[in-house]
C-alpha cells in the first residue's frame, strides 16, 4: 500500500470559543487534507482529533453540497420540512438576503410567500460558483454553530463579498477555522496556522490580534 503521509507533525492546537483561525501555506501542502481528517472522512495515523458533536459544528467545502430538492432545502441541509412554518420560511428568506440571493426565490408562487419552493433536481446546473458559496454561507447562517470549518468556501466569491459574508457569521457568534489561499482573510482571524510545506510537516502558529 501507500506510505501514509506526514501531513503534520507535533501540532497541539486548542481552539477555544471565539478563537478564529486561518490555515495558510503553499499548495499541496496537505491544507484540504487537514480539513478532511477534521471531518472525520480521514484518519489519522498517529495522534487524535476532537471536535464538538453534532449541531454545534458545520462544514463548508469549496463547493458546498446542494440537494435535489426546494430552495428552502438547500438552506436548511441536512433538516428537512415537508412542509415549513411561516418562522422557517421567514429565517431562510432573511438569510439568502443577507448573501443576496433573493433573486432565486420564486416570486410567482401564491401559496409560498417568500418564494422557496422553487425545485430542482440539480442545483449544481442551475447556480454558478460563486451562488454555490454564497448558498453555504446562507445555510451557516441558518443554523448558526458554535463552530464552522471553511476550506476555502470563498475562493469563487469576490473580495469585498468575500468580507461582508465574514463579518456576519463572526456577528453570528460562529467561531470558525479557515483554510484559506486570500491572506486578507487574516483580518477575521486570532492565530494562523501556516504549513511550511516543506514535506517535514512542520509548521508555524502566529498570533494575529
Amino acid at each position: 500500500g501507500t506510505e501514509p503521509r506526514v501531513l503534520i507533525t507535533g501540532l497541539n492546537l486548542t481552539v477555544p470559543k471565539g478563537r478564529h483561525v486561518i490555515v495558510t501555506g503553499p499548495n499541496g501542502c496537505g491544507k484540504t487534507s487537514l480539513f478532511r481528517v477534521l471531518a472525520g472522512l480521514w484518519l489519522p495515523v498517529e495522534g487524535a482529533v476532537a471536535v464538538p458533536a453534532g449541531k454545534r459544528m458545520l462544514w463548508l467545502p469549496q463547493s458546498s453540497y446542494l440537494v435535489t430538492g426546494t430552495l428552502r432545502d438547500q438552506v436548511t441541509y441536512p433538516q428537512h420540512y415537508r412542509k415549513a412554518s411561516r418562522e422557517v420560511d421567514a429565517r431562510v428568506h432573511a438569510c439568502l438576503e443577507k448573501v443576496r440571493l433573493t433573486k432565486l426565490c420564486d416570486a410567482s408562487a401564491t401559496e409560498d410567500p417568500f418564494g422557496l419552493s422553487s425545485y430542482h433536481h440539480d442545483w449544481n446546473d442551475v447556480l454558478s460558483g460563486g451562488e454555490k458559496q454564497r448558498v453555504g454561507f446562507a445555510r451557516l447562517l441558518y443554523h448558526s454553530p458554535a463552530y464552522a470549518v471553511l476550506d476555502e468556501a470563498t475562493a469563487a466569491i469576490n473580495p469585498d463579498e468575500e468580507s461582508k459574508l465574514y463579518e456576519m457569521v463572526l456577528e453570528n457568534d460562529t467561531t470558525v477555522f479557515s483554510i484559506a489561499h486570500r491572506l486578507e482573510l487574516r483580518k477575521f482571524h486570532k492565530a494562523e496556522l501556516h504549513f511550511v510545506g516543506d514535506g517535514s510537516g512542520s509548521f508555524e502558529i502566529r498570533e494575529l490580534r
